[in-house]
C-alpha cells in the first residue's frame, strides 16, 4: 500500500509496531530529515485523531533533551500521522538483540536519563502509556523517549476481540489456551495491570513500565515472558514481579523492580524521579545508619548466640543449619517429579511453605521437599524466599 503524507516525501520503513509504521522522510519545505509515524488505519477514528493532536501539542511543550520532538501531526479519514525527530541510533530492544543483557552500570545510566525524560513529560501533563525498550532510541549515547501519546490503550488487545475485564474465563482457567502473543508482545509485556483492565492511566503506569524495562535491560528477558495472552494476563494480575537476581543481577535491584511493578498504582514509586533515586541507591547500596537503637538490637540478637556458641558452631560446621523455607507466591503452583515434566505430584497454594534442597536446574526450577517428606521440582517464579 502506498502511503502519502502531505508536505513530506516518505522513504523506507524504519520499523513497525502494534500501533503503526515509522518511515524515514524528508520535509518538502526545507529538506529536513524526519521520521513519520503512520498509525494503522484500523485504529483511527475521529476521537483518536483529536486525542493525538491534543497530546502532540502537550508533548511539544516538553523541554527535555531526552524526549523526541514532535514537529507536526495530521491526517483525515482513516489516516493519522505525526512527524518527529529522526534519531541516529538503534532502539534499546535492538541493542539487546545485538549485545544481550546490558552491564549494570550502563543499564542504570541509561534508565536514569530515561526516568528524567519521563518525569519532564509528567510535569507537562503527558503520560506515555507505552514505555518499553523499543520506544527508547539512542541518539549518540543519549537515550531518547519516543512514540509517546500515540499508543491507544489496549489497541493490540482490542484487535483480538477478547474481553480483558472481569468476565474473561480464560484469566482464571490456568490453561495455556488463547492467541499467541507474536508481534504484540513488545507492547503488552510492559503494560500495567490497570491498562489490562481498561482503567485510566497515570504517572504510576509509566513507573510500572520503567520497572519492567529495567528488568529487561538487566536480564535480556521480558518481564512475565509468556507464550499466550491468557498466561501473560494471569501473570500480570497474580504473580509477584520477577526478580533480576534470579539471573545473576545484584540483589539490590530486586526491590527496585518489585516496587516499580507493584500491582496497585499507589504502591509504586510516587514519581519517575523517585524511581531514578532508587536506581542510584541500588547501585551504590544505601548507607547503614548505626543508631543506638540499631546497635541495641544487634546486641540483643548476638547475646543468645554467644551463650550457645559451642552448640551453634558445631551445627554450622556440620552443615546442619535449617535452610530458609520457600513460600508459594502464586495463587496455585505445582510440584512435579522432574523439571519440565508433566507429572504433577502435588498442588500447593499461596502461603504454603516448602523446604528447598540444594539442587537447582538452571534458573527456572528448584528442588523442594514437601511437608510429607516427598521431593519434587517447582518453578522458581512461583515459590520464592520472599513474595
Amino acid at each position: 500500500m502506498i502511503v502519502e503524507v502531505p508536505g513530506y516525501r516518505l522513504a523506507e520503513p524504519l520499523g513497525a509496531g502494534a500501533t503503526g509504521v515509522v518511515y524515514a522522510a524528508n520535509r518538502l519545505a526545507d529538506g529536513r530529515s524526519v521520521a513519520i509515524k503512520v498509525v494503522h488505519p484500523e485504529l483511527v477514528d475521529p476521537q483518536y485523531r483529536d486525542r493525538l493532536r491534543r497530546e502532540a501539542r502537550l508533548a511539544a511543550a516538553v523541554d527535555h533533551p531526552g524526549v523526541v520532538r514532535v514537529h507536526a501531526v495530521g491526517g483525515d479519514g482513516d489516516q493519522a500521522w505525526l512527524a518527529m525527530d529522526r534519531l541516529s541510533g538503534p532502539d534499546l530492544q535492538r541493542l539487546l538483540e545485538d549485545e544481550g543483557p546490558l552491564p549494570v552500570e550502563r543499564a542504570v545510566a541509561l534508565l536514569t536519563e530515561v526516568a528524567g525524560a519521563v518525569e519532564a513529560m509528567h510535569q507537562a501533563g503527558v503520560i506515555h502509556r507505552d514505555l518499553k525498550p523499543a520506544n527508547i532510541i539512542l541518539d549518540g549515547d543519549r537515550p531518547t523517549v519516543a512514540d509517546f501519546g500515540v499508543a491507544r490503550q489496549l489497541a493490540s488487545l482490542e484487535s483480538t476481540g477478547m474481553d480483558l475485564s472481569g468476565g474473561a474465563d480464560w484469566l482464571r482457567s490456568g490453561t495455556a489456551s488463547g492467541p499467541s502473543l507474536g508481534a504484540m508482545a513488545g507492547t503488552v509485556a510492559y503494560m500495567a495491570p490497570e491498562q489490562w483492565r481498561g482503567e485510566s492511566v497515570s504517572a504510576a503506569t509509566d513507573v510500572y513500565a520503567l520497572g519492567g524495562t529495567l528488568f529487561t535491560l538487566l536480564t535480556g528477558r521480558r518481564p512475565f515472558d509468556r507464550r499466550t495472552l491468557p498466561e501473560l494476563a494471569y501473570a500480570v494480575a497474580m504473580l509477584p514481579p520477577p526478580a533480576p537476581s534470579a539471573y545473576g543481577v545484584p540483589a539490590g535491584f530486586d526491590e527496585v523492580v518489585r516496587t516499580a511493578m507493584a500491582k496497585a498504582p499507589e504502591d509504586r514509586y510516587p514519581s519517575a524521579h523517585a524511581f531514578a533515586a532508587a536506581l542510584g541507591a541500588a547501585t551504590t547500596g544505601p548507607p547503614k545508619r548505626w543508631t543506638r537503637r540499631r546497635v541495641g538490637k544487634l546486641v540483643a540478637i548476638a547475646a543468645p548466640v554467644i551463650a550457645i556458641g559451642g552448640v551453634g558452631a558445631s551445627l554450622l560446621a556440620q552443615g546442619e543449619a535449617h535452610p530458609a523455607q520457600l513460600t508459594v507466591c502464586a495463587q496455585d503452583a505445582t510440584v512435579r517429579d522432574a523439571p519440565r515434566s508433566r507429572t504433577v505430584i502435588a498442588t500447593v497454594h499461596r502461603g504454603d511453605r516448602l523446604t528447598p534442597i540444594a539442587q537447582h536446574d538452571g534458573d527456572s526450577w528448584v528442588h523442594v521437599r514437601l511437608d510429607d517428606g516427598r521431593n519434587g521440582w517447582s518453578l522458581t517464579e512461583f515459590v520464592r524466599h520472599q513474595c
